[in-house]
């Protein structure tokens, strides 16, 4: 039986020599040379810093898009937030509790239908909310100042051109929201 503290072959050793060529050649990955690999990092720089803007509002990211969906009136109960944000009912309702406790959110049942619950902001909710789009414009702004207007124009035709398209680059059938990342992906109007 072989020594566990042993290795399998000693550096040098003809043995340890014939295994490493019968290994393939691993080519690395580089993020620059992978777009969507390159887009998940920026994304995830940005996102950390939308999230250190948001800390004196009290929200994270999965809290200030539902926050600022109720807010704008893109939604008004809890399916409503958990289809447009892609989470399930039971994280979506997990979530409220949490915004309910900070005191950002009240539910109200239905007058007409006692199985509905409408969700609304409190006064503390709403002054969050107010300041939400500008946070996220401003890290946005910072974050895309290296284009120019045109290039700015250009970059998001070919992001909207990509994920309008994944349904079918990708095989397969999407539920992707309106909207990306809390935000409506106007076609006509672009943001920054």
């Amino acid at each position: 039986m072989q020594d566990p503290s042993r290795p399998l072959a000693e550096p040098g050793s003809d043995a340890l020599d014939s295994r490493l060529d019968a290994l393939p050649v691993i080519e690395p990955i580089k993020a620059a040379n992978f777009p969507c690999w390159l887009m998940r990092i920026i994304s995830t720089v940005v996102r950390a810093e939308v999230d250190r803007r948001m800390e004196p509002l009290g929200l994270t990211q999965a809290q200030w898009i539902p926050v600022l969906r109720l807010g704008s009136g893109e939604a008004q109960t809890a399916a409503d937030l958990a289809r447009s944000t892609m989470q399930t009912p039971g994280a979506m309702t997990r979530l409220i509790d949490r915004l309910v406790d900070k005191g950002i959110i009240e539910r109200e049942r239905s007058s007409d239908d006692r199985r509905v619950v409408h969700l609304r902001l409190t006064a503390e909710g709403m002054q969050a909310a107010a300041q939400v789009p500008d946070i996220v414009k401003s890290v946005n702004q910072a974050a895309l100042s290296p284009l120019s207007p045109e290039e700015l124009v250009q970059f998001q035709g070919y992001l909207r051109r990509i994920y309008q398209a994944l349904p079918q680059t990708m095989g397969q059938a999407l539920n992707l929201p309106d909207g990306v990342g809390g935000c409506a992906m106007a076609a006509d109007e672009p943001e920054h």
